[in-house]
C-alpha cells in the first residue's frame, strides 16, 4: 500500500558519492565546478530516481514509486493499478535496496503515499461527482475537484505547501489515459484512494515499515476512508421546493455554518443576491431545525457500493 516515497540521506563523502554513482550509472553533472550525479536521463527505465551532491551537505536523495518498481521488477512494467500490500511494499524496498546498493533503512523518509485500487461497477466519475467529504469531526475536509485534470476526474483536499497529510481520489484508468499509457489493465473503471504525507520528519525507512507503524498507518487509513462522506438522498414532503432539498444536502455535508459562510462569500463576491442570501439565511436560522425533521436521509447507492468494495478490497489485502 505504501507506493511513492521519497528519502534523503545527508553526510555523503566525496569517495562514496563515486562509489554510488558507479554502481547505480548516475550522470556526471559538473556546474561551476560543483559535482553532481543523478539518473536523470534514464530514471523512467530504471524505475527510481536517485541524486547524490558533493557539496558541503552531501546530500542522497532517492525517489520511488514501491508499486511501479515492483511490477517492473516482476513483469517489466512499470504499473500501479493492482493491489499492492503492506508486505508487498517491504519487499519492493528490499529489492531496490540490492538493485543501488544502498542502506534505504537508514534514510529518512520526507514523503509517502499509501494507495488502495478499488475495481468499481460503473464510470469512476460518477463515483467521484458525489463524494463531498473525508474525514469526521474537526477534522472532515472537502474534496474539490483538482482543475489541472481534465474531466473532473481527480478530488483532493487542500494541498497548501504548509497541509502535512493530503487526501486524494481519482479515476485511475483515465489518469493512465491521459499519460497515453498503452498498458492499460482489463478492468475499465478503478477508483484509486490516497493518503499523502508531506513534510515528514524524525522517520527512517526502518521505523515507517515496522509492524506498529504499519498496523496503525492501516487503522488510520482504513478510519479515514471509511468517513468519505457521498451527497446524501432526501425524500422529503410532497410539494417541497427543489431549493429546499438542494440546501437541505449542503447542509447535512458541511452544517449549517460552513453552508451559510459559503453563500454569505457568494453574496459578497456578487453571485447571489440579495433577496436570495435572505431566503437562504432565513431558512437556516428558522426552518432547518423542523425541516430536517420532516425529511428521511438514505444512504446513496454508490455510497454502499463504495463502502462495500473498500471492506472487500482490504479484506483481499489481509487489512
Amino acid at each position: 500500500m505504501i507506493d511513492l516515497i521519497r528519502l534523503s540521506l545527508q553526510g555523503i563523502t566525496r569517495h562514496e558519492a563515486e562509489r554510488i554513482a558507479g554502481a547505480n550509472n548516475l550522470q556526471v553533472i559538473n556546474r561551476n565546478g560543483i559535482i553532481t550525479y543523478d539518473n536523470m536521463n534514464t530514471k523512467f527505465i530504471d524505475a527510481f530516481y536517485i541524486r547524490v551532491e558533493t557539496n558541503q551537505t552531501g546530500r542522497l536523495k532517492l525517489e520511488c514509486s514501491l508499486h511501479k518498481y515492483y511490477s517492473h521488477v516482476r513483469t517489466g512494467r512499470q504499473t500501479n493499478f493492482d493491489l499492492f500490500s503492506f508486505g508487498n511494499s517491504k519487499a519492493a524496498a528490499k529489492l531496490l535496496e540490492q538493485q543501488t546498493a544502498l542502506d534505504l533503512s537508514k534514510m529518512k523518509v520526507t514523503y509517502y503515499e499509501i494507495g488502495l485500487n478499488m475495481n468499481m461497477a460503473t464510470d469512476c466519475r460518477i463515483y467521484l461527482d458525489q463524494m463531498e467529504t473525508v474525514g469526521s469531526g474537526e477534522n472532515k475536509r472537502p474534496l474539490f475537484v483538482n482543475p489541472r485534470y481534465k474531466d473532473k476526474r481527480v478530488k483532493t483536499t487542500v494541498f497548501h505547501k504548509t497541509i502535512k497529510k493530503v487526501y486524494k481520489v481519482y479515476d485511475k484508468v483515465f489518469e493512465m489515459k491521459d499519460k497515453r499509457r498503452t498498458d492499460l489493465p482489463d478492468h475499465p473503471n478503478i477508483l484509486r484512494i490516497e493518503s499523502i504525507y508531506k513534510r515528514v520528519e524524525n522517520l527512517t525507512l526502518a521505523d515507517l515499515l515496522t509492524p506498529a507503524t504499519i498496523e496503525r498507518l492501516t487503522a488510520q487509513f482504513i478510519k479515514d476512508w471509511r468517513s468519505v462522506q457521498f451527497s446524501p438522498e432526501i425524500i422529503a414532503p410532497k410539494g417541497t421546493h427543489q431549493r429546499k432539498i438542494i440546501l437541505g444536502k449542503q447542509i447535512l455535508v458541511h452544517g449549517t455554518a460552513e453552508t451559510l459562510y459559503l453563500y454569505k462569500m457568494q453574496h459578497k463576491e456578487g453571485s447571489l443576491t440579495e433577496w436570495r442570501y435572505r431566503n437562504i439565511r432565513e431558512f437556516i436560522n428558522d426552518e432547518w431545525n423542523t425541516f430536517k425533521n420532516s425529511i428521511t436521509v438514505i444512504r446513496n447507492d454508490k455510497e454502499r457500493e463504495y463502502m462495500d468494495k473498500l471492506a472487500e478490497t482490504l479484506k483481499h489485502l489481509n487489512c
